[in-house]
């Protein structure tokens, strides 16, 4: 959670300097350049699509089945054209 909050106040100062200079730029309000920098903090902390702070990982049940589904597949044992390739005549 500590480098949430330390993410959340670079990005901000990060966000309102850029927005700042690209609103001397454009000869926009001096006022976007807070509003971008807290939209940048918004996005770092609450992360909405989890690329960031990842999750934990998958619950054991579910390796446990995916493993199981992965043993019972075709793919995992060997086929008759693996084993040609494998033994040439």
């Amino acid at each position: 959670m500590l480098k949430r909050i330390l993410a959340a106040f670079l990005w901000f100062y990060t966000g309102w300097y850029g927005g700042a200079l690209l609103a001397d730029f454009l000869g926009l309000s001096p006022m976007l350049g807070p509003v971008i920098g807290a939209a940048a903090a918004f996005l770092i902390v609450g992360d909405p699509r989890r690329i960031i702070w990842t999750a934990k990982s998958m619950a054991p049940g579910l390796v446990e089945s995916a493993t199981t589904v992965a043993a019972n597949s075709s793919v995992a044992g060997a086929s008759s054209d693996t084993e040609a390739w494998s033994n040439p005549v």
